[in-house]
Order: structure tokens, then sequence, then C-alpha cells
């Protein structure tokens, strides 16, 4: 059963956008995917992508301040294809917030922050 699917793509030149919309049949299914690609080219397409998913993965765990040891624990634990936990540090996205404010923000923010302490 083939499946036709809309692809959508922004290309820009200079100051002028443009998007252009196409359709791609992908096969529809994973045997409709091999009968039309191979198996081969379906396996590679999906360690293509696993391997995105995984350094995007590793990514996250290195900016948690986590060593090569846990992540590598942490990477032999992921599913392709589930959704993993991500733990946001509070403190960290607000220090990332921080730097990245005007310098009256700031001092706004630290003027807030000073008034909540307990």
């Amino acid at each position: 059963m083939s499946e036709v699917v809309e692809i959508k793509a922004t290309y820009k030149k200079g100051d002028v956008s443009k998007e252009f919309v196409t359709l791609y049949d992908f096969g529809g299914d994973l045997e409709g995917a091999k009968a039309k690609f191979g198996e081969k080219v379906v396996y590679d397409n999906f360690v293509r992508s696993g391997k995105i998913t995984i350094q995007a993965a590793i990514r996250r765990f290195a900016e948690q301040g986590l060593d090569d040891n846990q992540i590598a624990d942490k990477v032999s634990n992921i599913v392709l294809g589930v959704a993993t936990e991500r733990v946001v540090d509070p403190i960290a996205a607000t220090i990332n917030k921080f730097a990245s404010l005007t310098p009256e923000a700031q001092a706004e923010l630290l003027s807030k922050l000073k008034s909540m302490k307990k």
C-alpha cells in the first residue's frame, strides 16, 4: 500500500525566502518501503536517523555534566522511537537565560530574586 507524504522545505537566498511543497511516496509501511527502495536502503536510513537522535541525546547528557561512562550508560538504554526523559535543571536554565539578557534585564532579575530570598 502506497502512501504519499507532503514534504515542505524553505529555501532562502539573500533576503528572499520561498517555501516549496511536494509529495513523495515512501512506500506506506515497512514492507512497502523495502519493496520500493530495498532492505539495505531502508536499514541504512534507519541507522542514519538513529545516529542523529543519539547524537542529540549525547549533547543533552554532556550539557547535564555527565562523564563519558555515564553518557555511555544512558545511550545504551535508548530505544529508538521511544521518547527519552528530558531532565531540565532549573538553575542551569536560569543561568543560561540570564546570560542572554540585557544588563538592565539582568539587574531587574537579580532584584526580583533577592526580594524572594527566604
